[in-house]
């Protein structure tokens, strides 16, 4: 082999390997994806989920332990107050019934006692043995046996059948309705058993009863939200029966009571509707979501969230870019604390030490 052949190989060799020493001493350079500050509308928005239901719904609960015998109703009937809605067989306590049954014999023994002291009250007055006071006060006696013998005979058959005689309107074995309005829904079947509202029990739904007015939303917003929330606030309905319309509404009330839940507290709030987009049927118990704005600012300095950093104390701050933006791999950086405005998930606003078309660290990228 030529000299000449041989020292340009050796050259070539000796290149190769300072190349690929070159390579894999090479560290990699971070490059930092660059977002710019500029103005925007900044949208602060609430999504509350809901139903769909009546301005007022009221439960029917039974006064009596019973099972049903009849429903005489049905869902989407019209009713009026003091109409008929179910007709129940009571279940008698079976220690309440005994009490009962004794007091009525106690109370017929005193009334057969009391019928003999008038009739020898009588005799005695038509001898003129008594005085004609006496002889009253013996047939007061009666009278008042006999009363408390009606007394007892009723008691006894509001435990065995629900109602009495004397007052057959307060029968609580027939179940009237409370208010006029539309059955919205009756969770019992007929044979089903039932149990008054109590102290410790919540008592069996028969049916709910909706006022015939128009229909609202209601849902329940988490603690840590309501304080965002108030009366008169827009909101926009999306149906899950029908996404591709948008409802307006407007909040008209906000629970002052929350319900509590899962370790978390939630309000409820009611919106009432202010139009239905045309081919649109509401129904009750359809699932919404509403879409309350919160607040709005207009040509606001804004940058994306995700260039917010926090230190240990979680106050923001941003990393600016100080040296020239096209060149990438020579990027360096200033920590710039920030004030935080109005943010609607995506983009923030920067209230202050930022200005338009200051760059900021956004995405990190690895260049090698």
């Amino acid at each position: 082999m030529k000299p000449r052949i041989r020292t340009f190989i050796s050259i070539a060799a000796v290149s190769a390997l300072l190349a690929v020493s070159w390579l894999f001493s090479r560290k990699p350079v971070t490059v930092y994806s660059l977002a710019e500050a500029k103005y925007a509308d900044i949208v602060s928005t609430l999504t509350v989920s809901g139903t769909i239901s009546p301005s007022v719904e009221i439960a029917v609960k039974p006064r009596i332990t019973a099972y049903i015998s009849e429903i005489v109703v049905k869902c989407g009937d019209t009713v009026r107050k003091g109409q008929r809605l179910m007709i129940l067989d009571a279940i008698p306590d079976a220690a309440l019934l005994e009490e009962a049954d004794a007091a009525v014999a106690l109370e017929k023994i005193s009334v057969k006692q009391a019928e003999s002291d008038l009739k020898r009250a009588e005799k005695l007055h038509a001898g003129h043995s008594i005085s004609g006071k006496e002889y009253e006060a013996a047939q007061s006696a009666l009278d008042i046996a006999k009363e408390r013998l009606t007394l007892a005979s009723n008691r006894r058959n509001i435990i065995l059948r629900g109602g009495s005689e004397r007052s057959p309107e307060q029968d609580a074995s027939v179940v009237f309705s409370p208010v006029s309005g539309i059955i919205s829904e009756i969770p019992v079947n007929e044979g089903e058993t039932v149990s008054p509202y109590g102290v410790l029990t919540p008592g069996t739904t028969l049916c709910k009863i909706a006022d015939d007015g128009p229909l609202v939303f209601k849902g329940l917003v988490d603690e840590t939200d309501i304080a965002l929330l108030r009366k008169g606030m827009n909101a926009r309905l999306i149906l899950s029966a029908a996404p591709g319309n948008i409802i307006p509404a407007r909040i008209e009330s906000i629970s002052s009571f929350g319900k509590a839940g899962n370790g978390f507290t939630r309000f409820e709030i009611k919106a009432s509707i202010d139009s239905v987009p045309e081919g649109v049927e509401l129904r009750s118990g359809y699932s919404a979501n509403a879409k309350i704005e919160t607040s709005r600012v207009e040509h606001a300095l804004s940058i994306p969230e995700e260039c917010i950093h926090f230190d240990d104390d979680l106050n923001p701050y941003v990393l600016r870019l100080i040296s020239d933006p096209k060149k990438s791999q020579r990027q360096l950086w200033e920590t710039v604390p920030v004030k935080l405005g109005v943010s609607d998930g995506n983009t923030v606003q920067i209230v202050s030490n930022l200005s338009e078309k200051d760059f900021v660290q956004h995405k990190v990228k690895i260049k090698i």
